[in-house]
């Protein structure tokens, strides 16, 4: 990231995720990735028998990519873009000017973000969400994660329902291994639970998709004071985060 993006770049931005709603069912999400001083430093390591050391070092060596950057999402109704229905067909530059578009009455510094952006790294996709269903017959392959309780990102709880599904396979293979139960009850019992709970955090996520978009001038009014608080008050923040699960 460069200096002049740094400082072009709202500060509360680089405080962590932020959350922008914006007029007429528009929002916006950005973020900064950036990395402590002792990714900038990296590591070397030294093997010594059965002992490894890991101290400051070069990092020229590392494969995968530092760069840092800021990084944002824009999100509104299908219609308000004015792009064909087949988004493969439309590249980073026609994105790039829709989101633009929509965004020509907002504050410079946000309008700034998308400009700055390059077009190579511009994309869009639709924003699905599965449909609950109700338990099926267990057998020895089951499910966990977006194979079946996909969900939109507006309540950014998908990851952690998933690992959440995760740790409770696990315990379930674990009762199984020990002989403390058998394979298809503890599987079924893994299902119905995480049935209950992912959907749960499907509608969850669903309706704060449709919060986040609605049009109307209370809800906007009531949304931004509701998100305000919360940022305001972190007990409000962690019991809010907390009905997520």
């Amino acid at each position: 990231m460069s200096n002049d993006a740094r400082e072009a770049t709202q500060r509360e931005i680089f405080r962590g995720p932020t959350l922008i709603l914006g007029p007429k069912g528009c929002f916006l999400f950005a973020s900064a990735v950036e990395y402590g001083e002792r990714a900038h430093n990296g590591y070397k390591a030294s093997i010594d028998h059965d002992k490894v050391t890991v101290e400051p070092g070069d990092h020229s060596y590392l494969s995968y990519d530092r760069d840092e950057y800021v990084m944002w999402g824009f999100s509104a109704r299908r219609e308000k873009f004015g792009l064909p229905e087949n988004l493969e067909a439309v590249d980073g530059k026609k994105f790039k000017e829709a989101v633009a578009a929509l965004m020509h009455d907002w504050h410079p510094a946000l309008r700034s973000l998308v400009h700055r952006a390059e077009c190579s790294t511009i994309n869009a996709f639709p924003v699905k969400t599965s449909v609950p269903i109700p338990p099926w017959k267990t057998r020895n392959v089951t499910l966990l994660g977006d194979a079946l309780h996909n969900m939109t990102p507006f309540r950014g709880i998908g990851a952690n329902t998933a690992l959440r599904d995760a740790a409770a396979l696990h315990r379930a293979l674990v009762r199984v291994d020990r002989g403390e139960d058998e394979l298809i009850p503890a599987l079924g019992a893994y299902e119905r639970d995480m049935i209950e709970y992912g959907f749960r955090a499907v509608r969850t996520s669903l309706k704060e998709m449709e919060r986040l978009h609605s049009e109307g001038i209370l809800a906007r009014a009531f949304m931004k004071i509701f998100f305000r608080t919360l940022d305001l008050i972190p007990p409000l923040k962690v019991a809010f985060h907390r009905l997520g699960k």
